[in-house]
């Protein structure tokens, strides 16, 4: 039950032993074959049609795909209430982060290249009926989408491209990954059958998690923390992960080990996994490089977490992170570890995630012998947060 009990700083919860996930080839498979097998069809329904792949057809059709992130984001936002679906942050945009703010308590982050009017990240809410909230508003979210798609094509011209574009992504969307819970294709295809809505437990945020969720993607750590400790007790999974990453961001890296180690022994679902993984690995970084552990003995730790996550198939965590940078570090490439880290800076989704970034840049700049540099990014990550 949360919250947790105090537990010793000086000590760490070890990795525990066994499989470690599925090998990456695996996980995206099914996905990679559902996308052939799709883009095999639009491109035999394209040739039906009579469009030709000309030089200014294809241009037309690429942008159509690209619009179709957008639209799908927009329709996921006016649709949000009643989807099942709460959105946690948002950006708009694609690439760098330029710039953010706080809009009725939920991030907004803006990206250099404007390619996507809108994209929500989004939890899935603990409300009555869920089953049938998420499959309606899927199901009426797909009908709009092709609705456009169908529109822009009988219009002719070049907005018939525009709309083969838009069509073909809104079909890889909602059919690709049927396996992975709470992923379009499943909300529509799965949800509605058999047991499937009971795996949905380990995805659902009460109003607190909710709150705590918001406040942590805006870089608020109080707001995040009293959103925690006002809730009544739970054994949320959701909760517990919010508890860990308090942890880690207040610097509590033992309680931050066990927490990450607990929520990865009861957990099934990928993303918290990935998660519980990223949490462990980054509480051991942070307590090896304050001098909290010996490097002797957590390093073997740290490194079995990094490969969990590896082979679990995990690109967004090691993608958007800055758990390669720490590696680097690690490893004397001071240099390779400024480079990670100002990238994942560059990218991170929302503010924490962004704050724990640039203290890795500031940290492989102090090594490297930049201390201004470091200054620089010290500074700038302590300006995300509230604490």
């Amino acid at each position: 039950m949360y919250p947790p009990p105090v537990l010793p700083q000086d000590a760490f919860a070890p990795f525990p032993p066994g499989p470690s996930g599925a090998s990456g080839l695996w996980n995206r498979l099914p996905r990679n074959l559902v996308a052939l097998l799709i883009g095999v069809a639009a491109g035999l329904l394209l040739a039906a049609s009579g469009l030709s792949f000309d030089d200014r057809a294809m241009p037309l059709v690429a942008l159509g795909a690209v619009l179709a992130v957008s639209v799908h984001g927009l329709l996921a936002g006016l649709l949000a209430r009643r989807s099942g679906l709460a959105s946690i942050h948002s950006h708009v945009g694609v690439g760098r982060w330029i710039g953010s703010l706080t809009v009725g308590g939920q991030l907004l982050v803006f990206r250099l290249l404007p390619l996507v009017l809108f994209a929500p990240c989004r939890a899935v809410a603990d409300l009555p009926d869920l089953r049938r909230r998420l499959w309606r508003a899927t199901a009426v979210q797909f009908l709009l989408q092709s609705a456009i798609s169908a529109a822009l094509v009988l219009a002719g011209g070049p907005a018939a491209a525009l709309g083969w574009g838009l069509g073909a992504v809104t079909l890889l969307t909602f059919t690709s990954r049927p396996h992975r819970v709470t992923s379009p294709a499943w909300r529509l295809l799965r949800l509605p059958f058999g047991k499937e809505e009971a795996r949905l437990d380990e995805w659902r945020c009460d109003p607190a998690a909710l709150a705590a969720a918001r406040a942590q993607s805006s870089g608020r750590l109080d707001l995040m923390r009293a959103a925690l400790t006002a809730a009544p007790p739970s054994g949320s999974p959701r909760r517990q992960a919010l508890w860990a990453g308090l942890a880690l961001a207040e610097g509590r890296y033992g309680e931050a080990t066990y927490e990450a180690v607990a929520l990865l022994g009861r957990s099934t679902a990928p993303s918290l996994r990935a998660e519980a993984l990223h949490l462990y690995a980054c509480a051991l970084s942070d307590g090896i490089r304050t001098g909290l552990w010996p490097a002797d003995q957590a390093m073997p730790h740290f490194t079995a977490a990094a490969a969990a996550l590896r082979a679990q198939a995990a690109p967004a965590v090691l993608r958007r992170t800055d758990l390669g940078a720490r590696e680097a570090y690690f490893q004397g490439d001071y240099k390779r570890a400024v480079t990670l880290a100002a990238r994942a800076a560059a990218t991170a989704p929302e503010a924490l995630s962004r704050s724990m970034a640039l203290n890795t840049l500031a940290v492989a700049h102090t090594a490297a012998g930049r201390p201004r540099d470091a200054a620089r990014a010290a500074a700038r990550a302590s300006a995300l947060l509230h604490r």
